[in-house]
């Protein structure tokens, strides 16, 4: 038999290899989206501070952070609730219950004693909410939107439907007051923007709460006490209402159970314009920060050029439903 002759023998040129793909290189449109609300906010400033000359004066700026403290506050419990896949209607009652109950506490007992009793309140209303959702299985929607009534029934009973005005030296400490030239309400909002933050990017706890909102069976099945941690958010949205409440009753003088009729829909707008995902398991405090100052920043625009309210509900709405576009955007391309 003879060998097979080599020279007849042809080599096909290997195809040429496709270019691998980098893992962790993000393209440019990737992040333009990523932080497409850092851009809006840049470009808000900006305007702001044409249309209004004064905007960047510190006496401007003061004004904005104390004016929106109570809603960012309440951002910050919200922030914990959408991320862990949860919602929470009830903030606006917690708080107006808070601000009710710290004036009518302040008349009889010290400031800090009366601090402590009402965050004891919001603890307490918290954990109804978790229960009811967690143990009882109750949809948190409709959970939050039933205690919402009845928590705003219980402030106007124990106001008896009057506003409770309180005139005790240091009752202002919290809405008008001031360290070192900072205003004290600032300060309480970057403490719970920053302790926050740290909670949610670095500890156990936080990561708990991503994997539960990203994925509740997987997240049960590696160990994690779902219902427990699910709980405990509510608490954190208790928590931090009654602080809004207490800084609003504070600002004014009065404790009244009508008071932030809007703070729940603000302050869902701030976490959702900020780019935390209404399906939970993605988003980050620094997101909400940004979106308070977005929302913060169009109001005070809107007052410098006296906008009729009819008008600035139309473009909160606007930029809602953008920010919630720009979300399913950014996951789509992801997928």
């Amino acid at each position: 038999m003879q060998p097979p002759d080599a020279s007849a023998t042809t080599v096909e040129p290997a195809a040429p290899l496709a270019k691998p793909r980098v893992a962790g290189r993000a393209r440019p449109l990737d992040i333009l989206l990523r932080f497409g609300m850092v851009w809006v906010l840049i470009a808000l400033v900006i305007c702001a501070d044409l249309v209004s000359p004064g905007f960047f004066e510190i006496g401007n700026l003061r004004n904005i952070l104390t004016q929106n403290a109570p809603v960012g506050l309440v951002a910050v419990g919200m922030t914990f609730v959408i991320i862990a896949g949860g919602f929470d209607l009830s903030v606006a009652s917690i708080a107006a219950a808070g601000g009710v109950l710290f004036a009518s506490f302040a008349g009889h007992v010290s400031i800090p004693v009366a601090v402590a009793g009402a965050l004891m309140a919001g603890l307490v209303a918290g954990a109804v909410n978790g229960i009811l959702i967690t143990r009882l299985r109750v949809n948190d929607f409709v959970t939050t939107l039933g205690t919402s009534s009845v928590f705003s029934g219980f402030a106007y009973l124990y106001s008896n439907s009057q506003p409770i005005v309180q005139n005790k030296p240091g009752f202002d400490f919290l809405g008008v007051g001031e360290i070192a030239g900072v205003p004290v309400s600032i300060l309480v909002l970057a403490a719970a923007f920053a302790l926050g933050g740290l909670v949610l990017a670095k500890s156990v706890y936080g990561r708990s709460i991503y994997a539960i909102g990203g994925n509740v069976e997987a997240a049960r099945l590696s160990g994690i006490r779902v219902d427990l941690i699910r709980a405990t958010t509510y608490l954190l949205t208790g928590l931090t209402a009654v602080a809004a409440g207490m800084i609003l009753a504070s600002q004014t003088g009065v404790g009244q159970a009508n008071v932030g009729a809007n703070i729940t829909l603000d302050s869902i707008a701030v976490v959702i314009i900020g780019g935390t995902s209404l399906l939970g398991g993605e988003g980050a405090m620094w997101r909400t920060a940004v979106g308070l100052l977005i929302l913060a920043t169009i109001n005070n625009v809107f007052d410098a050029l006296a906008l009729d309210t009819a008008i600035q509900e139309i473009v909160k709405g606007a930029i809602v439903i953008g920010a919630v576009g720009l979300d399913s955007l950014t996951r789509s391309r992801r997928a």
